[in-house]
């Protein structure tokens, strides 16, 4: 066996594996400024000013070696990492400098600057064409304070999301110029599956196609069709344009996958994970994803909990057919709308097999399916709001009768809306529209589907999993034990002693998280404080924009003829703001006209859409779907 005197000695100016890891552990510099005279620890003590001065010394010798030092052994030194940045030409307190002061003055290493990128150039749309599409949205709305762009405020919707995307990837130039419609508004944390827009979009297929639009006000004139090209098939008109198949992939002539671009998969890719384009259709240039909406279909969920199902779905039946229903939405101040009559075409209220809790059935999960042509703002969750109250056995079904008559309720009673998270914009549906949920491009590798499909699942399995937690935790609270309760000495679990109690509680659940905390005895709907009708308030909207108006009117006019000595003996300036309110308070005619002599620009100019309305055989303008903000528009 070999001991220690039989291995070989260190070789003097060599250092051994181990010395050389720990001089590294260490940081020490002397192992990088070591040379190969062996000599290495006489680095060790000298100071930064020396070092810097041997390094300037190496390299001036290294530099006046020229091309001679590829025949002999490489004399680079390697220097630390905390003297690279070091001013070497003009540090303080340095040596003499030597006759190669010149060129150690140059920097050791330069910092190398990657050149600045280049304004991108403009992208010309007049090369492209331009065709009308839908799109099918999905989105969450939990985040988003609605569907509807809020204007210049910075409020995160899912509309200035979806605009977001479209300008990144140049499906659209400008958002007040691709003829843009959308089929409903839904409000702050209001989810949609079957959101559908339409709108211009940039195309791949040749301008000559027929496909899309040959209009002279989309940005490019018409080509002109050859005399030679006349009686040609469409494959024939292809072949001559140099489309070709390779490999059984439809070609253009520059080699480009032939069709259409891939729109959802070329949007998806710059929208957040919670909205998505589901599926997308070509549709005529006077489509408009509003009014050629046939139905629309609304889901709300809400767990049994207390409530009565059999006296709910009892309840819904009521709202089946026309009727108005003025005192179950909001008040719209932007829209002077003298018609609430809508239309429910189903309603129901089922079970939600898939999220059922068998060992508590107080858990068990509900929806309600309303499907309508048309919804007030807010129409949806009030209607829900009283369905909870009733189902909490704190209404009768018989107070939607009363609420639905004009003449025994004229105005809504005062009571608040249920909650927003469990409601979804679940379809539209349109007449004659084939969703398609891949292009020809998507064909050639098929990606877009699969790819949709597994972001869904991976939402899907990040909520299961939070709720899944929040049911264990459930689970356990239930088998929690209270002492001296319902008496003293005697012992409850907690989830029997919270269902004993859930009648005597003081709330009301409105759904999702939300619920209202009433006052020792609970107020009837027909005997609490009502609004304002829906023709005083209509009244006092109007008389306010004409005051405005003519205050401002009459404000200019004073700006014009400042130089006026009437100036002397006029009263102190009053606020619009506080004239009109005290105007409109005291129900005086104001002194700067009547109501006869009312501006055509006060009144709210809908005469567009009454008109395209009435061409679509709808009753009015005021079928957005609980809508975000009453004066939100669209880009």
């Amino acid at each position: 066996m070999a001991t220690n005197k039989d291995r070989p000695l260190p070789v003097p100016g060599k250092i051994s594996k181990a010395e050389r890891k720990r001089r590294n552990k260490q940081g020490g510099s002397a192992a990088v400024l070591g040379s190969a005279s062996g000599d290495v620890d006489k680095y060790s003590s000298w100071s930064r000013d020396e070092l810097l001065q041997r390094i300037r010394e190496l390299e001036s010798s290294g530099a006046r070696a020229g091309s001679s030092s590829s025949s002999g052994p490489s004399n680079a030194t390697a220097i630390p990492a905390h003297l690279m940045s070091a001013d070497t030409s003009s540090s303080p307190g340095s040596m003499a400098s030597t006759d190669n002061e010149s060129e150690a003055a140059t920097p050791i290493y330069t910092t190398i600057e990657t050149p600045k990128r280049k304004d991108r150039r403009p992208f010309d749309f007049s090369k492209y064409a331009k065709r009308h599409v839908a799109f099918r949205v999905a989105y969450f709305g939990w985040p988003y304070g609605g569907f509807a762009s809020q204007g210049m405020n910075e409020i995160k919707t899912v509309e200035s999301e979806l605009f977001n995307a479209l300008l990144a990837a140049r499906i659209i130039e400008d958002p007040l110029q691709c003829n843009y419609s959308r089929c409903g508004r839904t409000d702050r944390g209001v989810s949609g599956l079957g959101q559908v827009i339409a709108l211009t979009v940039r195309s791949s297929l040749p301008k000559s196609s027929p496909h899309v639009i040959r209009s002279e006000g989309d940005g490019f004139v018409p080509e002109t069709k050859d005399a030679a090209d006349e009686g040609l098939t469409q494959e024939e008109l292809e072949a001559k344009a140099g489309v070709y198949w390779k490999r059984g992939i439809k070609r253009n002539k520059d080699g480009s996958v032939f069709g259409e671009l891939a729109y959802l998969n070329i949007i998806n890719r710059l929208l957040p994970p919670d909205i998505r384009i589901v599926a997308w259709a070509p549709v005529p240039e006077d489509f408009n994803a509003r009014f050629h909406c046939s139905w629309r279909q609304y889901k709300y969920f809400f767990p049994k909990g207390i409530v009565n199902i059999d006296k709910m779905r009892t309840a819904a039946v009521k709202f089946l057919g026309t009727h108005d229903f003025r005192n179950f939405c909001k008040y719209d101040a932007s829209k002077t709308i003298e018609n609430y009559d809508r239309t429910i075409h189903e309603i129901s209220i089922d079970t939600v097999p898939e999220h059922s809790f068998p060992a508590k059935p107080s858990r068990e999960f509900y929806q309600l399916t309303l499907k309508g042509s048309a919804f007030l703002w807010h129409q949806v969750r009030c209607m829900m709001s009283v369905l909870l109250s009733i189902g909490q056995g704190l209404e009768e079904p018989e107070v939607i009768d009363q609420l639905m008559d004009v003449k025994q309720c004229p105005a809504k009673p005062n009571y608040d809306m249920a909650s927003d998270l469990p409601l979804v914009l679940y379809d539209c549906h349109f007449e004659n529209i084939e969703w398609q949920y891949q292009t020809e491009v998507d064909l050639v590798n098929d990606i877009t589907p699969l790819r949709l499909y597994r972001a869904m699942e991976d939402q899907w399995s990040c909520y299961v999993t939070k709720s899944l937690m929040y049911s264990r935790m459930l689970e356990q609270l239930d088998q929690a034990m209270l002492i001296n309760l319902p008496e003293p000495g005697q012992s409850i679990k907690l989830g029997e002693y919270a269902e004993q109690n859930a009648e005597n509680e003081n709330n009301i659940s409105l759904g999702g998280d939300l619920r209202m905390f009433m006052g020792k005895r609970y107020s009837q709907l027909m005997q609490r404080q009502k609004c304002l009708p829906t023709e005083v308030k209509n009244k006092k909207h109007q008389e306010r924009k004409r005051i405005k108006l003519a205050l401002a009117e009459s404000e200019a006019n004073s700006e014009n003829n400042s130089g006026a000595s009437s100036e002397v003996n006029s009263p102190a300036p009053v606020s619009a703001e506080t004239f009109v309110d005290k105007a409109v308070t005291a129900g005086e005619p104001s002194s700067l006209g009547t109501s006869e002599s009312t501006p055509a620009a006060c009144v709210e100019d809908e005469s567009e859409i009454q008109a395209q309305a009435q061409v679509q055989g709808r009753d009015t303008v005021a079928e957005e779907c609980d809508g975000s903000s009453a004066n939100t528009k669209a880009p």
